[in-house]
């Protein structure tokens, strides 16, 4: 198997940073280096790497650290050089193994990574990550009843093991392809798994990811998760004496709309928009969108109430500093170092000058202010409170009414959460052209060979179009088409949905009250160029790049009840269903877009068939194929915006 595989489909946990210990010296800089390695500080952790080891080149652990900083770099070949010596040094160290095998597994070398997580096991059994790591390789190898035993057994460790979960239920719901006598299927929801892990809110959270490939028969699975959340937290406010005076507080928005992506569907776009209306706070970019996910709230509130700001702000960096590298909570951490980057963020401004930032002590001040006038704190009020006192921070009004929460795409875990603490929020999603979106969103992934990120946004947006929060929420969908060509009918609808007056803001892009020229990885981004808000480039754009024209006839039929219920296509039903008919056979077999990836990255499409992402694709596929052949139809899809 070709070395360009280091991208193969799953999550495996990466190279940690194991315990230090050694002379006086070495000790307390190895500390001192795991403590910068630990908060994201490389450059500082590489340095004490460096110098430990000009000092005392046979130091085990510095060259196991420094391997494990180099992975996280991205450099997976000077990783396996590095922890390979240490094991040469120490060969009875199983994260060593450990580490050096996830390496292994980033450059293709799976058979040599399988060797490594097994050594490890052999020296530590109760190493979770090693049997979770294990899965991922046996799953890309095809080997999905081995790779499930593997995860039961890191749950069996670590029932709240999150890259075990994940790894699972993928796993689980690519053994529903193909459907054959006997198979383990994926609706054995507990099967194999211990009474400890079955007793977590994880396991229901399986059973809703499940669930939702019907979603129109998932109701009770999106309740039974949501009643399985953890128990709601806050903090008390506890500081004795203060004047709890509500007059002389402005008053918290009461009203919050959140904004999800339906592949590459101008949400930045309508967000620059929105940002600076009088009537509507927002923060900059997707910084947020992980703020409910799991366990975010804990780090926040881990020093009481009067720590809360800090907190945040130690959290949420590049809201303070766009040119922070920090990752973001509730979020993969390798998708969001310097977010603010990325966002473009770090280059607004008329003369793309300014990189955004916010007066941390400042903000801090202002939301310890507000906070007083709360007996308690909880995620949904922190949030009110944080867009309160960023417009303070700002200078701009903090009477607004109305909080505009871009949280993007977020995961189950934090769509439900956020939902239970915002039970009356309003949903609005970006949509565009089905074919062409998804194309635009797998751009960046297809040309890194990138098929696990591929499959996994094909998968979201088949499944995104009739979720089961558009039921329990007041939803809206809103087509870039309509905002690129009509902006004034289609922001006129969009206020008067929203409860708020139009104004001249609406039609210019910015962030945080500067120019914002728009979002990096777009083709039509130009370093010395603004976009054009409504300029036709994007939804004029050709398909084909990717899709054959036999992935566009699968991918158009599967979009059919959407593409129509948008405008994006003529009613035919007669035609539909030839073509249904036409590509239930077509949905077994590799698509062009396959084809070429295997053909690149020098597999044989045998072995890529047998993949476990692969399959959860085909699973995925005839679950859409389903239900149309049964209703002709996606019931409880996204109501479109009428702007008549």
């Amino acid at each position: 198997m070709n070395r360009r595989q280091r991208r193969a489909a799953g999550k495996a946990r990466g190279p940690g940073a194991p315990q230090v210990r050694g002379s006086a010296w070495v000790d307390s800089k190895l500390k001192e280096s795991a403590a910068y390695h630990q908060a994201g500080r490389l450059a500082e952790a590489k340095r004490l790497y460096a110098e430990i080891l000009s000092r005392a080149p046979a130091t085990t652990m510095a060259l196991h650290l420094l391997g494990a900083l180099k992975y996280q770099e991205g450099d997976a070949r000077q990783a396996v050089e590095l922890i390979g010596k240490a094991i040469a040094l120490q060969p009875d160290c199983a994260d060593a193994h450990f580490n050096l095998g996830t390496a292994l597994q980033d450059l293709g070398r799976l058979e040599d990574a399988l060797a490594s997580y097994r050594k490890a096991l052999e020296l530590k059994p109760d190493l979770a990550a090693a049997h979770n790591n294990l899965g991922v390789m046996l799953k890309n190898l095809g080997r999905l009843d081995e790779a499930l035993d593997s995860y039961h057994k890191a749950l069996a460790i670590e029932p709240h093991f999150a890259d075990a979960w994940t790894n699972l239920k993928l796993t689980m719901k690519a053994l529903q392809f193909p459907k054959v006598p006997g198979d383990r299927r994926g609706d054995l929801y507990g099967d194999g798994l211990g009474q400890a892990a079955r007793a977590t809110g994880e396991f229901a959270m399986l059973q809703y990811y499940l669930d939702k490939f019907r979603p129109h028969e998932a109701d009770e699975g999106f309740r039974t998760a949501m009643a399985a959340l953890p128990p709601k937290t806050a903090v008390e406010v506890t500081e004795n004496g203060v004047d709890r005076d509500s007059a002389n507080l402005p008053r918290l928005p009461d009203k919050l709309v959140a904004l999800l992506n339906f592949g590459r569907s101008g949400t930045g776009l309508l967000h620059s928009l929105i940002d600076g209306h009088d009537e509507i706070s927002t923060l900059p970019g997707i910084y947020l969108s992980g703020y409910f996910g799991a366990g975010v709230w804990n780090q926040i509130a881990a020093d009481g109430w009067r720590g809360l700001p800090e907190r945040f702000a130690d959290q949420f960096a590049v809201l303070f500093d766009a040119a922070s590298p920090k990752h973001l909570p509730g979020l993969p951490i390798k998708e969001t170092l310097h977010m603010g980057r990325k966002e473009g963020m770090t280059v607004v401004g008329k003369d793309r000058n300014i990189s955004l930032s916010l007066d941390r002590d400042k903000f801090c001040a202002e939301a310890l202010r507000l906070m007083k006038n709360h007996g308690e704190i909880d995620p949904i009020s922190f949030l009110l409170i944080v867009h309160a006192a960023f417009e303070k921070t700002i200078g701009t009004e903090t009477g607004k009414h109305l909080i505009f929460y871009h949280i993007h795409n977020p995961d189950s875990f934090t769509k439900l959460n956020f939902l239970r603490y915002a039970p009356d929020a309003r949903l609005v999603m970006m949509v565009r052209e089905p074919i062409q979106s998804c194309e635009s969103w797998i751009r960046l992934p297809f040309k890194e060979n990138n098929y696990s990120s591929i499959v996994a946004r094909i998968i979201q947006m088949l499944f995104a179009i009739d979720q089961v929060a558009f039921r329990t929420q007041d939803s809206l969908g809103v087509r870039l088409e309509d905002l690129k060509r009509q902006p004034k009918a289609t922001m006129r609808a969009l206020c008067a949905w929203l409860g708020v007056e139009e104004t001249p803001s609406l039609y210019e892009s910015t962030a945080q009250g500067e120019k914002w020229w728009g979002d990096p990885t777009s083709p039509e981004y130009n370093g010395n160029e603004a976009m054009s808000p409504f300029g036709e480039a994007p939804i004029r754009r050709a398909v084909g790049m990717i899709f054959s024209e036999k992935d566009q006839l699968v991918l158009r039929t599967l979009f059919y009840p959407f593409s129509v219920r948008f405008g994006y296509r003529e009613p035919d039903p007669a035609g539909f269903k030839r073509d249904l008919k036409e590509i239930r056979p077509l949905l077994d077999d590799l698509m062009d877009f396959e084809t070429a990836l295997s053909e690149r990255l020098e597999i044989d499409p045998a072995q890529f068939e047998r993949s476990g992402t692969y399959r959860m694709l085909r699973a995925s596929f005839l679950d859409r194929w389903d239900v149309l052949d049964q209703f002709g139809d996606y019931p409880g899809m996204l109501t479109p915006l009428d702007i008549a």
